[in-house]
């Protein structure tokens, strides 16, 4: 007996199995377009990953925490022709030294200094090499503000600071960046493109973390020419084209675009913040489940 293939999984993480708000307001779209939905925890042995037309990453929040799992089910378990975004831009998504590249290609990024694991680092020293009297430490793999300290002016001293950085360091590579008042003063924009066409965009609350953004707390923002540009242009240096893609940019002292962060596994999209997002999320998930067909047919 022929077996109805699942057109569309939406893939998730067991601490959210029935999916984050924003994912079920997608969901509730694919399935008023006929289109077959179903939701699957990545680490869930149990589920055929072969099943579905496609596989989307979505509310996969714990994957930096147990990194080597999520990559053994990327390379062993999903079959990689499926799974969206692909296992290539997820890589390459998955550690921050991507801002290097973009760097290097043209793109204007938030200063940054990469220190790998293990290196023996003077906060202090850095900072003031550098110029800076405020700074970032996070993790050069991490999701969600996990392991991201601010460290001076008004926040945590650099003694404390050095003492973060010490034990992040012992097991992974990081990033130290100025801390840019526009965080505070103008916010953090983060663009939505579906296909690598804009979307829609919010102002971030500092420091967002995984509850902050299930509760909704960013607001809709309109993004000016500029900042699109500069989006659009980090996207350019992403390899193919993500199905979605977050771009999350800040202002420099003098007004400059900076890009912070290239979100393609498991950014939160604002979905409820944007009354057509929704849509063209699924517009753009029915063009890849389209040309999968096209693909399988042709292949027969």
């Amino acid at each position: 007996m022929h077996m109805v293939q699942t057109e569309c999984m939406l893939v998730t993480c067991a601490s959210v199995p029935d999916l984050d708000p924003d994912d079920r307001t997608l969901l509730s779209r694919l399935e008023q377009r006929g289109i077959r939905t179903s939701i699957g925890v990545w680490s869930d042995p149990s589920v055929d990953w072969s099943r579905p037309a496609l596989c989307i990453l979505r509310s996969t929040w714990d994957y930096h925490v147990r990194y080597a799992r999520f990559i053994g089910w990327l390379e062993h378990d999903v079959p990689p022709a499926v799974l969206r975004n692909d296992p290539v831009q997820v890589r390459w998504s998955a550690d921050k030294r991507y801002l290097a590249k973009l760097s290097s290609s043209g793109v204007p990024v938030v200063p940054t200094s990469f220190v790998n694991r293990g290196s023996a680092l003077d906060l202090q020293s850095l900072a003031n090499s550098r110029g800076w009297t405020s700074v970032v430490i996070k993790p050069s793999r991490g999701a969600a503000g996990c392991g991201v300290l601010h460290v001076g002016g008004s926040g945590d001293t650099f003694e404390r600071g050095q003492e973060h950085l010490n034990r992040l360091i012992e097991t992974q590579d990081i990033l130290v960046q100025p801390y840019l008042d526009s965080v505070r003063l103008y916010g953090e924009r983060a663009l939505v493109f579906f296909h690598n066409n804009f979307s829609h965009a919010v102002i971030k609350k500092p420091f967002d973390t995984l509850l902050a953004v299930s509760a909704d707390r960013s607001m809709r923002v309109t993004p000016t020419p500029e900042e699109i540009s500069v989006a659009s242009a980090a996207l350019r240096v992403v390899p193919g084209r993500p199905l979605y893609a977050r771009v999350d940019l800040l202002h420099g002292n003098a007004g400059e675009v900076f890009v912070n962060e290239v979100e393609l596994i498991e950014p939160a999209l604002y979905l409820r913040l944007n009354e057509n997002a929704a849509g063209a999320f699924a517009d753009a998930i029915e063009a890849e489940i389209r040309s999968s067909s096209r693909v399988e047919a042709a292949a027969n």
